[in-house]
């Protein structure tokens, strides 16, 4: 038992000192702009050491480097997030898209050192991102309209900043000032003349990391409860929209994504063995991988695999009574990928029902 107790005790230690600098970053680093929830943990501790030494622009040119250098890959992951965000819905995915283009710009203002270009940018799709998620909440203000950026949960970590660097970006400017705040409104209202710095760009290219990251399981949440709201109001409709999809679109998503997994994993197995499996609903993937999928307890999909084992076929009947399915032939080391969409199971493997399947190419409403 000694040995267990050492471990413990430094264990103990361990998790003390973790938290301690955490509380260090927090108290010392936010207020000063920097959201330092993901950047490396040895420069966040070195830059708290320098600000506590009275070396503040030692700090702050140490955590800038983190956002310039190989490829520009934070800010890039950025771009990436936004770009994602809203999957499942055209129109959220859509405006997302459109804030992911103007972040890329704002991207490239960066790196050219355009920074009185590239800060208005992010603090406005900061903003805009916010209001998106929260029904219409704010980030830049001390009204009752301020978003709640307070999760619960992540008390101990280093998110918790995120609702202190509110007060930071949104303090007032009463008079024109050349100080370089990160102030959103001196800077918006032309209160603020020397905000556009290397710095500045990179703690709020900092920020928007951070939202982003306490953004996106709301906007998946947000997707979720427009999806709902759409399905409820269209159950049992046999309309087709003006894209050529189906108005009633009940577990189509997840569907989809049952049978790329399923097709996924199918050529995985063929390149090792060289045929495609006829077991791999039922035994490789079992009820708890297609329930976690979204799909029932039962499930209802089906596998079909050609006497020669080189063509392989899964298909399932939504909710809705509309039949998706996705086929794989392999020929010469090469696989073709096949889709199907329509009211009954494909008639056959794309082989013996060649009118049934549409290439990946063509683009079936139903599967995108």
């Amino acid at each position: 038992m000694g040995s267990t107790w050492d471990q413990l005790h430094i264990g103990g230690i361990e998790y003390r000192r973790f938290i301690e600098e955490i509380e260090a970053a927090v108290r010392v680093l936010v207020p000063r702009g920097w959201a330092v929830m993901t950047m490396q943990t040895e420069a966040i501790n070195e830059a708290v050491h320098l600000v506590q030494s009275e070396r503040e622009e030692e700090a702050d040119e140490l955590l800038t480097d983190q956002w310039e250098g190989e490829g520009g890959w934070r800010t890039m992951r950025v771009c990436k997030r936004v770009q994602v965000m809203g999957a499942n819905d055209a129109h959220l995915n859509g405006l997302f898209r459109e804030r992911a283009r103007l972040l890329w710009l704002a991207k490239e203002h960066h790196e050219t050192g355009h920074y009185e270009a590239s800060i208005p940018l992010l603090q406005a799709q900061l903003e805009g991102i916010v209001m998106d998620v929260t029904g219409g909440k704010k980030f830049f203000t001390k009204t009752t309209q301020k978003a709640n950026l307070v999760d619960p949960s992540k008390l101990v970590s280093i998110e918790a900043g995120l609702a202190a660097l509110q007060a930071t970006y949104g303090q007032g400017v009463s008079e024109t000032q050349a100080k370089g705040s990160l102030s959103r409104h001196g800077i918006a209202h032309g209160r603020e003349l020397a905000y556009d710095t290397r710095v500045n760009s990179a703690k709020t290219w900092s920020v928007l990391d951070a939202l982003v990251g306490w953004a996106i399981p709301k906007a998946r949440d947000l997707v979720a409860a427009r999806t709902a709201e759409s399905q409820a109001a269209n159950m049992g409709s046999e309309e087709v929209a003006e894209t050529g999809h189906r108005v009633d679109d009940r577990e189509f998503s997840e569907t989809r994504g049952t049978l790329r997994l399923l097709s996924t994993s199918a050529m995985g197995w063929y390149r090792q063995r060289g045929h495609f499996r006829d077991d791999l609903v039922g035994r490789i993937y079992e009820t708890k991988d297609f329930t976690k999928k979204g799909l029932p307890a039962e499930h209802g999909v089906q596998e079909q695999v050609s006497e020669d084992s080189q063509e392989v076929m899964y298909w399932r009947e939504t909710v809705s009574g509309w039949v998706l399915g996705n086929a794989i032939t392999a020929q010469d080391g090469r696989f073709a990928e096949y889709l199907y969409a329509g009211p009954r199971p494909p008639g056959g493997l794309p082989s013996t029902a060649v009118g049934d399947w549409g290439g990946l190419s063509e683009g079936l409403p139903d599967w995108t």
